[in-house]
């Protein structure tokens, strides 16, 4: 009866959020670019935080005095479960887009918004397009924006991760970006573990920063290495 009812809930909010985003969309060529911006951010935090604590869910957030005080950051972290998303728009303090699968480009009302916060859909069929997509979210880490990315590729859906694509690595190099990693757990137990909601505390993690002329970053083998054993050490922390 919670997940009928967590459904019903969540896709009541979904529609109140299409109707707000007609309302941006009338207001987007009237307003300054950079006060539009930071109401799509607010509305995007707000989406964010209701979505996962309306399950019952409690977030614990440590390490944010790691963040840089630049925003020319690629947060890299591993993929538990579908509310890590949420977990970082609403809790990790700082505006983010992300590198989103093609398939979301389906979805009405969220594919919207992340255009607008803004993320950049991947197409994982061909090679030359998902360059272009890292191209694309380069320029955007570099307009002051920073994304976030998922090396594994896809939900863990449990503790353990999977192993990095290498390829993953290439957005950080082509920005010049300063990486931020992540550990998040836990997220998997509220959906995942039997498709049902569930009340669980969540955590995430943020590490220290590897700036974009440490020598671990001319050595992507290297990289993923380093980023896939520190993530994992601190899962088993927390």
């Amino acid at each position: 009866m919670k997940t009928l009812l967590w459904k019903l809930f969540f896709f009541s909010f979904m529609f109140f959020c299409m109707l707000a985003y007609v309302f941006f969309i009338l207001l987007k060529p009237i307003l300054p670019a950079q006060v539009y911006q930071k109401w799509v951010q607010k509305v995007v935090r707000f989406w964010a935080r209701t979505t996962l604590l309306s399950t019952g869910s409690t977030v614990s957030v440590s390490g944010m005095e790691n963040l840089p005080d630049h925003r020319n950051i690629c947060f890299i972290s591993n993929h538990q479960g579908m509310f890590d998303i949420p977990m970082v728009l609403g809790f990790i303090g700082i505006p983010t887009g992300f590198i989103a699968k093609q398939e979301l480009f389906k979805i009405p009302v969220l594919s919207h918004w992340m255009r607008e916060m803004p993320c950049v859909f991947i197409d994982r069929s061909s090679a030359r397009k998902a360059i272009e997509s890292f191209a694309a979210s380069a320029e955007v880490i570099k307009a002051g924006h920073p994304m976030v990315i998922f090396p594994e590729g896809t939900r863990s859906r449990s503790d353990k991760m999977g192993d990095f694509h290498l390829g993953s690595f290439k957005l950080p190099a082509m920005a010049g970006a300063t990486i931020v990693p992540m550990a998040i757990k836990g997220s998997w137990r509220m959906m995942e573990i039997d498709k049902k909601i569930h009340k669980v505390q969540v955590k995430m993690r943020i590490l220290p920063p590897i700036e974009p002329n440490d020598p671990l970053c001319k050595d992507k083998h290297a990289l993923s290495n380093h980023l896939h054993s520190l993530i994992s050490e601190n899962l088993a922390e927390m």
